[in-house]
């Protein structure tokens, strides 16, 4: 019992640093785009400074998007262009690469920066981009490696689910896991006490045949719950890795001005509200 309750602290303490140390939820699974004009994009970069790996993030974010997309693109122009401080629109313009940034996060690595960087670009070169300028995920606060969720539901099923905010399948997972254990905890007993009465040997014949049909009954009852229950629980898991998190409205973007220019790329002005 005490090797359970320690093995059971170790994990939490397992949980719990992974709550802390892991990163906001974009980085570690794409969020969806809202419409088939356009797709996430996150990439990533190390400097000595922040703002050099933001740049590079940045002009690597531009480099896979115009490979992806068939478009003619100058790496080290467009590097030096960010470098410079230019917008990102008007590089967008000047390479037809339609991009939104969207999000960004650091994070020290030994004595560098690593900066993560999300945006949304054209999903096609003949295609123009509807944007999400309301997406409400930069700052959000449930940060859920796929580690942590597989952990966290593997201790408590449906618990990964609701740490992505999947508050509705995690409470019915939860629920359900604990009705089928129950039910298959509840034929156990009542079964075993159905053999008891099987082995007093003071039952008539009729009372002992029906006394063992019902025995009979509640094994296989009790088979089905707890298989249900297994079942249930490995999908559980599955879900648990496999499910996007749902962002909190953390931010909102309270206006958004767009002159779509001749090339098709939106120039913005945008008031953040934190």
């Amino acid at each position: 019992m005490k090797r359970l309750i320690s093995s059971v602290v170790f994990l939490l303490l397992i949980v719990g640093n992974s709550y802390s140390q892991s990163r906001p939820a974009w980085t570690v699974k794409l969020p969806k785009a809202v419409n088939n004009t356009y797709i996430y994009v996150c990439e990533t970069a190390v400097g000595g400074t922040e703002k050099d790996s933001r740049n590079q993030a940045i002009a690597r974010v531009f480099q896979t998007t115009a490979m992806r997309l068939g478009v003619p693109f100058d790496s080290q122009k467009v590097f030096d262009a960010v470098q410079r401080g230019t917008d990102i629109n008007v590089i967008s313009r000047e390479y037809n690469i339609p991009i939104y940034k969207v999000c960004e996060y650091t994070e020290r690595v030994g004595y560098n920066y690593k900066v993560y960087v999300l945006c949304q670009v054209a999903a096609a070169g003949n295609i123009m981009p509807q944007f999400d300028y309301s997406f409400r995920g930069c700052n959000d606060d449930g940060r859920y490696s796929m580690g942590t969720a597989l952990l966290s539901s593997a201790l408590l099923p449906g618990l990964g689910q609701m740490g992505k905010r999947h508050y509705g399948e995690g409470v019915l997972t939860l629920l359900g896991e604990l009705a089928l254990v129950g039910g298959g905890v509840t034929t156990h007993f009542l079964g075993k006490s159905e053999l008891e009465k099987l082995t007093l040997g003071t039952l008539s014949y009729d009372d002992y045949m029906a006394t063992k049909t019902r025995y009979n009954q509640l094994r296989t009852a009790n088979g089905i719950f707890l298989g249900a229950a297994a079942v249930l629980y490995i999908f559980n898991i599955y879900r648990a890795a496999a499910l996007h998190p749902n962002y909190k409205q953390t931010f909102y973007v309270e206006a958004s001005t767009i002159n779509m220019s001749n090339d098709l790329i939106p120039s913005m002005s945008l008031t953040l509200k934190f």
